[in-house]
Formats: structure tokens, sequence, C-alpha cells
């Protein structure tokens, strides 16, 4: 066994390799030499990554608007946000909300759906109207949906005697096609109307005018919302029937939040899609931004002779901190 000692071993980066001094001592000795200079390669990378930096901000700064910091704006940006999360009250409500968004931005089309099947009963006519509610049934994504809805067409077409009768059938289909094109959602919820013999599309007139309302108003008061609601009660449960809304979730202030949304996204959603677009520039650039800092403070003015370039302002700055709580 060997016995004990009680000279202390060093570690080997501490031993004495030349001379009197170890190795750790030198390589300090050299990395706090003054007026070190810095390394060419590290010059190069700064350059590049300075360059994106220069590439995104003038993207940015046309992107960047006034409108970003209205309070209205920034609740819309909130709610949509709370509503994807689906998150306290608003769980379990981002389904509805966008059928209920469906059932007022496709108003016009539902209505003349309805026109025309109002208008025109000829027996071939109706025959093409049960095919549209079997092929609804089926819930088909929007493309398979317009591939039958064209067949069927083609045929009735051919069965109908009068220019007047084929053009109503025409117009129908495009319609429907119209419906189908903007959104899935659109057929599920002309699907819900059948569904619960629900001919009579007004309702969705009586919505649209509510959120037209609305629209002139300013939505910073939520109980101004709820008392709305209230007021139209009776429109509101029938609603909540057509797009299925569970009965946990048939408040007035579930119906507020999300008439809420409609209004401030037909307000807003340019600008949103557009703020949008500004976030997704901004997270390239905060990822160049961060190399950049990162590089800089590694090389400090009293101990490197910094490169010109060291010394920039870093462009784009100025709206990072504007919105760096939101960036991702």
């Amino acid at each position: 066994m060997n016995k004990p000692t009680d000279k202390k071993t060093e570690a080997w980066w501490n031993k004495p390799l030349w001379g009197d001094k170890s190795m750790l001592e030198k390589i300090e000795a050299i990395i706090q030499k003054p007026h070190e200079e810095v390394p060419q390669e590290v010059i190069e990378h700064h350059q590049r990554v300075f360059a994106e930096l220069k590439l995104l901000t003038p993207i940015a700064k046309a992107l960047d608007s006034s409108k970003f910091s209205d309070s209205e704006f920034l609740e819309f940006v909130k709610i949509s946000n709370l509503f994807s999360l689906e998150i306290g009250e608003y769980k379990g409500l981002r389904n509805y909300v966008a059928l209920f968004r469906v059932a007022v931005e496709a108003k016009d089309s539902f209505l003349k759906i309805e026109q025309i099947e109002l208008s025109y009963r000829s027996s071939k006519q109706q025959q093409f109207y049960n095919f549209v509610v079997e092929l609804l049934e089926k819930q088909l994504p929007s493309s398979e949906f317009i591939t039958f809805l064209d067949q069927q067409l083609e045929k009735t077409l051919q069965e109908i005697q009068t220019e007047e009768g084929k053009n109503a059938i025409n117009v129908y289909a495009q319609t429907l096609k119209t419906v189908a094109k903007q959104d899935d959602l659109g057929l599920r919820l002309i699907f819900l109307f059948k569904k619960y013999q629900l001919e009579d599309f007004s309702l969705l007139r009586v919505m649209s005018d509510i959120v037209q309302y609305l629209l002139g108003r300013d939505l910073g008061d939520f109980n101004d919302i709820v008392t709305l609601v209230k007021a139209n009660e009776q429109r509101f449960e029938q609603l909540g029937k057509i797009i299925e809304l569970p009965i946990d979730k048939t408040r007035e202030e579930d119906y507020a939040r999300m008439l809420q949304y409609i209004v401030l996204k037909q307000k807003h959603q340019v600008s949103y899609i557009q703020f949008q677009r500004l976030l997704e520039i901004m997270t390239q650039w905060t990822h160049f931004y961060l190399i950049v800092r990162d590089i800089r403070s590694h090389y400090s003015e009293t101990e490197f002779t910094l490169p010109p370039e060291f010394q920039h302002n870093v462009p784009g700055l100025d709206i990072y901190l504007k919105y760096k709580n939101v960036i991702k």
C-alpha cells in the first residue's frame, strides 16, 4: 500500500512547463495583455452578421406602424393569443368563435343560397338542393365537396329546361363553392343550419348588423358588449344551438368574448397581419443581434484594440426594444 505524502499534488495545468511560470499563468498573461488585437476571423464573422442586421432593419422599419401601440389593437393581440392558447375564460371557445366568425363573414353568401332555394322550386332544382344536403352531411374537405358538386351540377343543367332556371342553379353552385373556398367551416355551418332545420338565415343578418354596430364603437368596456348580448338573448341562444356551443359556454360573457374578438378582428386584421410579419422579421433580427452582442461582450475596449465596426450602433435596436416582450 502506498504511503500518504504531505506534499500536495498539483494539477497539470499549474505545473511549470518552462522557467518558473505555469501554463495557466502564461495563458492568463496573454489574455490580459492590454490592447490585444481582435482575431481577424472574429471581425469577419461580426461583419457578416452585422450585414444581416442592416438588411433586415429597413424591412422592419417599413412594417412598423404607430397603430401597433394603439390600446385597442394591443387588446386584440392579447385576446387573439388567449383564444389561440385557450387560456382561462377563453378555454374551449376557439372552434366556436371560428364558426361564429364565418357566420358573420359569409352572411351574404348564405342569404343568396337561401333566396335561390326559396325562389326556384322545380323538381330538378329541389333534387339538386337535396343532393347538396347529402353532400354536406359527409363533411368532406372543400376540394372534394367542389368536385362532387361540379359533377352533379353538370348533370342537373342538362335536365333543366329554362335559361333562368339554369342560371339560378349555376349561381347557387358558384356561391356554395365560394363559401367552400373561403373556409371549410362555411360548409359545416350550412350543414348545421340544415341539421337543425333552421332554413331562415336572417339570424346571420342580425349578427352581422350587431357586428357593424360595434365596429363604430369603443370596445374598451367589456360590460357594454355583455349588455348588447343580453338585449339579443334569444338570437344568441339560437346561434349557440346552430354552432353546437356546449351548455357551459352559453353565458352572456362567453358570447360577448366571441363577439368582441370578431369585431376587433374585422377592425384590425390587416394591421395584425402586418404586425405578425414584423415579429417574424424581428425574430430573425434578434438571432443576429444576439450574436453581435455576444461577440462584442468578449472584447472590451480596455483590453483590445477594437475595429471601427465594433463601435457602430446596432441598426434596428430601437424596434427591438419596443417589441422585445412579444418577440419569440
